[in-house]
């Protein structure tokens, strides 16, 4: 089965502070470990080697961890617990990619603070009209799917019974009446 996909236009970013008692920065070199930490939480395999940042970020054209790649950090100890890149395919399309938490952090906003400061990034980097910014997900990560709801991104219809598993997962979260998009961004009915 295919990922779920979603597409925001950059027309309205909430604008998150950070959470008091937290602070976001950029990934330097010599934190892959850290990063793989937080990925273990629920969004890779628990044993997820330098292999899957060598994949999911060295491996993707036009992704520079030094500035797409982003950690929220206790102030206290300085201890990166989440992440989100944030960068612009070679054909111009935005990407929110690698979204994770670490467990003991949850519940403190940061996924709403991680995806307002992405996206204030990618709308810098991405002057003119039509603008889409895009992110797959899957149907159990629903806390993830509030969030990005809730950030302004839309379903996308792009798959054979995508409709059906929107309407459910709307219906699981009690949330009606958010427009769906196609790939091109182009309005695509609303999920009752």
């Amino acid at each position: 089965m295919r990922q779920l996909m979603m597409l925001h236009t950059l027309d309205k970013i909430p604008d998150v502070p950070p959470t008091p008692g937290f602070f976001i920065r950029t990934w330097t070199p010599g934190e892959e470990e850290s990063w793989l930490e937080i990925v273990r939480c629920g969004l890779s395999a628990p044993d997820a080697g330098i292999e899957t940042w060598n994949s999911a970020i060295l491996g993707r054209e036009n992704l520079n961890p030094l500035t797409d790649t982003f950690f929220v950090c206790r102030e206290e100890s300085g201890e990166p617990v989440a992440t989100i890149t944030g960068y612009v395919h070679p054909d111009g399309l935005g990407d929110i990619h690698m979204v994770a938490c670490k467990y003991d952090a949850r519940g403190n906003r940061l996924g709403e603070v991680m995806l307002s400061h992405a996206m204030k990034k990618l709308k810098a980097e991405m002057p003119g009209e039509n603008r889409l910014v895009e992110l797959t997900t899957d149907d159990f990560r629903v806390p993830a799917v509030v969030g990005y709801l809730r950030g302004g991104f839309h379903p996308v219809l792009y798959d054979e019974g995508m409709e059906e598993r929107w309407r459910a997962l709307c219906d699981k979260i009690g949330i009606h009446g958010v427009e769906m998009l196609t790939e091109s961004g182009k309005p695509a009915g609303i999920v009752l």
